[in-house]
């Protein structure tokens, strides 16, 4: 099975990678050409356009950073509905976009008789890289048992959840607003800690030997304490994220007000210069907004 990458940013490229290391054929099709480069040194064949890339492969993976970069690699002018015999084409939307969204998507590719799954992960680089992101799938139950053994190399979960459009999305807009309230949390607490005259770096030893640690306080809090703020996941996406949770809820009709609250904070951290640093800088924002990093 010939498989198509579009999208080579922090995970796009991890994922492509690893495929390659699995001794997979892979095309890939990036807007900014020079990020194909390195994967065309490891035999990786390079499409000039979405359409390219679908009349070459069977199964294409989509992760870029929201819906309008969607809507032109799927439905553009040189978009991949347009290749031409492409009806077995099983296309699998990895970006976060709302439920909604990918409800239009995988409607418009109905009509052309093309399938498309809807296939949030859960996972930074290094887990695309490892093969074991979580994957979360919606969609046609044939089409996902075509595609499932390379899911299954990229991967160390994967939950198949049905066949209604949108609901995957609405599970992973849930995952990365806890992961954004997490961050949040421990931020305050080595917020808290640091301005009682405390090392915060026996604030997350203790919390990780607790019932309460998570993988986030484990990975990322010690990297905190030290203000290393190198992004795996920049703050502008999980900004563009929470602002997807309040707007689908806000579809629904449910009030969300922590999710709200931690929004705008993300939006002010954003808006002050941390957008391009990882999303537990949120840290280095409430410093700033309590005076404290002019002390350090």
């Amino acid at each position: 099975m010939n498989v198509g990458i579009v999208g080579l940013g922090l995970m796009g490229s991890q994922i492509a990678a690893r495929l390659i290391e699995t001794d997979h054929c892979i095309s890939v099709y990036n807007r900014d050409t020079a990020k194909t480069k390195p994967f065309a040194k490891m035999n990786a064949k390079v499409a000039n356009t979405p359409k390219e890339l679908a009349e070459n492969c069977d199964f294409i993976i989509i992760c870029v950073r929201d819906f309008e970069a969607v809507k032109e690699i799927c439905f553009g002018t040189r978009g991949i509905i347009t290749a031409t015999n492409c009806k077995n084409l099983v296309v699998a939307d990895s970006s976060t976009i709302s439920p909604q969204e990918s409800k239009y998507n995988s409607q418009h590719f109905r009509k052309m008789e093309i399938e498309m799954l809807a296939m949030p992960l859960m996972g930074g680089p290094t887990a695309a890289k490892m093969g074991q992101l979580v994957s979360i799938i919606t969609g046609n139950r044939k089409a996902f048992a075509k595609i499932e053994h390379i899911i299954q190399k990229i991967s160390s979960s994967v939950f198949y959840i049905g066949n209604v459009d949108g609901s995957a999305n609405a599970i992973k807009l849930a995952l990365n607003l806890n992961i954004a309230l997490i961050a949040c949390a421990i931020s305050e607490g080595i917020t808290l800690v640091r301005e009682s005259g405390i090392n915060p770096e026996i604030f997350i030893k203790i919390l990780n030997s607790t019932y309460f640690k998570t993988g986030l306080s484990e990975t990322k809090g010690p990297k905190m304490v030290k203000n290393n703020f190198t992004p795996t996941f920049h703050l502008k996406n999980m900004l563009k994220d929470l602002e997807l949770v309040t707007n689908t809820a806000q579809y629904i009709g449910l009030s969300l007000p922590i999710a709200n609250i931690t929004q705008q904070m993300y939006r002010a951290a954003n808006n002050i210069g941390f957008s391009e640093d990882d999303y537990t800088s949120i840290l280095a924002f409430l410093e700033r907004i309590n005076g404290i990093e002019n002390k350090k």
